[in-house]
């Protein structure tokens, strides 16, 4: 939400406000069910439910066309439907948002590369190398551009193959890091760790 009206901001900020209970409701309403939408849409992809993942994606976009993480959702489940086209239009609009949104980079540039356009491919791929932080998927990427910088155009078996790849890639260190994150965020007990207690090694 960009802007509050003025009377109803000085309410929300007046907890003696005779509205601000209401006024709170109705804003955590508000914002969490957009939230929940987009979270479905997430949860949806994730599970391979691409048309699903779509329809929550589309829903945030209604209520909150300003949303471009929402746009990058929908871009990537109409990828993976093979819905490259729509794909492209989703995702160039994101990437004209936000151009330092990796996940938008490589999946435009997959969807090029789907349709055969090495060229816009190959543009959205760099973009995409100098995002990342990752050597593994920096490697993966250039492996992907020495592949496509050959004189003949690639077949439709060796473009799927590499989009593949890449994706392939993307999601192993995506597990990668949720699990160092999961891992960071373990408290740490030591002898006295009660999940330990009674075992036996």
């Amino acid at each position: 939400m960009d802007t509050v009206d003025e009377g109803v901001e000085r309410l929300l900020t007046r907890p003696g406000g005779r509205y601000y209970p209401l006024l709170l409701a109705a804003l955590v309403f508000t914002l969490s069910g957009c939230a929940t939408t987009y979270g479905l849409g997430q949860t949806a992809l994730q599970e391979g439910r691409y048309a699903d993942a779509a329809s929550k994606f589309e829903t945030a976009l209604k209520e909150h066309p300003e949303r471009t993480d929402a746009l990058v959702g929908l871009g990537i489940a109409r990828y993976e439907q093979q819905g490259y086209d729509e794909a492209v239009a989703h995702l160039s609009q994101a990437i004209s948002q936000d151009p330092k949104r990796a996940g938008a980079q490589l999946y435009l540039g997959l969807s090029y590369l789907e349709r055969g356009d090495e060229a816009s491919a190959a543009e959205h791929l760099r973009a995409f190398r100098g995002l990342t932080h990752s050597a593994r998927i920096t490697r993966q990427v250039d492996d992907a551009l020495a592949l496509m910088r050959t004189e003949h155009a690639l077949s439709l078996q060796t473009r799927r193959y590499v989009a593949t790849s890449l994706e392939s890639a993307l999601k192993v260190e995506q597990e990668l890091q949720n699990a160092q994150w999961a891992y960071e965020q373990w408290p740490y007990y030591g002898y006295s760790n009660p999940f330990y207690l009674g075992w036996t090694w």
